[in-house]
């Protein structure tokens, strides 16, 4: 009965998520164009299939651009060149036999379900239970807070790198570290999303003598590399020279840049150097506390203020990125929910406040379709705050303390 009850259920679900998929065609993805980030991805794959045209090629660059604007892009406007590696074709060029439309409202319920996926791996991490009316708020205000709501909207990859994350962490806690490795892997197809989050998970994997993590890991990366050169032999190299070219045909700009040019002009770019090169020490010192000096009681808090300082250094930044930063949020949605008596009330307040304000900056900030630099501060002032201010007490859980004795206590080899 159990057995016939589950097949049931997923048959119930499948069709809920095909009917979900035809609506947001049929009334929304056919009707209003969009889906910026995704669409560059979509038409790089269609144009190497139909004319064979490398995705980080200038003739690519040029349709893409003549698809988005009709024209070419003028002086601060993105050019929409391709900058992921090219393994990437795994995830998008199945989308391309699909018309945009189509291809789009999939690739949007695929955010979605990665999304939801991400939030109850990292409940199921944290041992969180809240009662039915919390649990349906948090998943209301994962989908629609602005980040993840924008990056849904948007077509942002940055939603399935929350969910590689999440899944890694997951799996390790369940002592199965190969597996969390080749989950990591999906991440690096945005590289800003884990530039840091690799070498601490790496160097912490090495000293704990994980070696199936990074046997996972690098092995799977190295697979896909491979792949990549025996399909286009040339796209290391085109791809690097796009890597580079990178802050010459992008918008949007980096906090601290933001702040040593826009807030305090006078800092410029030595500015932003220094206090980006102080964070980066920072971190790294960091890093040699709980690596080197076995500080195991701050790995999940290096962990987080990590993906939290990635968001700072990064030389071009993007609010959906900030989709990563539900990992300490929900870390922090716990310890209230166990440390404070109305700590539920708290967390509820929280998604609330977050909700409406960010929607209403946007709001009365955003000059036509364009966001505004605005938008980067609110989560990035709450995260140092939460991290900084209330480190200790966040360690105080009796959940976090189990999560970090089981990451320590596996076999080495095991993860």
């Amino acid at each position: 009965m159990r057995v016939k009850n589950s097949w049931i259920g997923i048959i119930l679900l499948g069709v809920t998520v095909v009917l979900y998929t035809w609506g947001t065609w049929f009334f929304f993805t056919r009707l209003f164009p969009g889906g910026n980030d995704f669409l560059p991805r979509y038409l790089a794959w269609k144009y190497y299939y139909q004319y064979g045209l490398s995705p980080y090629s200038e003739e690519t660059a040029y349709l893409t651009n003549q698809a988005i604007y009709g024209r070419q892009p003028v002086e601060g406007e993105d050019e929409n060149r391709e900058i992921y590696p090219f393994y990437y074709f795994l995830l998008y060029a199945p989308f391309t036999v699909l018309d945009y439309a189509m291809a789009r409202a999939i690739f949007m319920t695929v955010l979605q379900c990665g999304l939801f996926i991400g939030v109850y791996l990292l409940m199921k991490v944290m041992a969180w239970k809240p009662p039915p009316w919390l649990l349906a708020s948090t998943f209301v205000w994962v989908l629609l807070d602005y980040p993840q709501a924008r990056g849904v909207i948007l077509g942002q990859f940055a939603i399935l790198g929350f969910l590689s994350l999440s899944m890694c962490l997951y799996l390790l806690l369940r002592n199965n570290g190969f597996w969390a490795g080749v989950c990591l892997v999906l991440s690096t197809i945005k590289p800003p999303l884990v530039f840091l989050i690799i070498p601490f998970l790496s160097l912490w994997a090495l000293k704990e003598k994980r070696w199936n993590f990074l046997w996972g890991f690098y092995g799977s990366l190295f697979a896909l590399i491979l792949v990549s050169f025996i399909i286009l032999p040339s796209w290391f190299v085109e791809w690097l020279s796009r890597i580079l070219d990178y802050p010459n045909y992008t918008v949007g700009q980096s906090p601290i840049w933001l702040l040593t040019h826009n807030v305090f002009p006078w800092m410029g770019d030595i500015g932003e150097v220094i206090i980006s090169v102080i964070i980066l020490i920072i971190t790294f010192c960091i890093w040699f506390q709980v690596i080197w000096k076995r500080s195991t009681l701050d790995f999940l808090w290096a962990f987080s203020f990590t993906l939290y300082v990635q968001h700072l250094v990064v030389p071009r930044s993007a609010t959906t990125n900030y989709v990563t930063l539900l990992i300490p949020i929900f870390w922090f949605f716990v310890s209230l929910d166990r440390l404070m008596p109305f700590g539920r009330y708290a967390v509820i307040s929280y998604q609330l406040l977050s909700l409406v304000g960010l929607w209403s900056l946007h709001y009365l900030s955003v000059i036509g379709n364009q966001e505004q630099p605005i938008m980067f501060i609110p989560h990035l002032v709450l995260m140092a705050l939460i991290l900084i201010l209330c480190r200790r007490w966040l360690r105080r859980s009796e959940i976090y303390r189990s999560i970090v004795a089981q990451l320590y206590s596996m076999t080495p080899g095991a993860a």
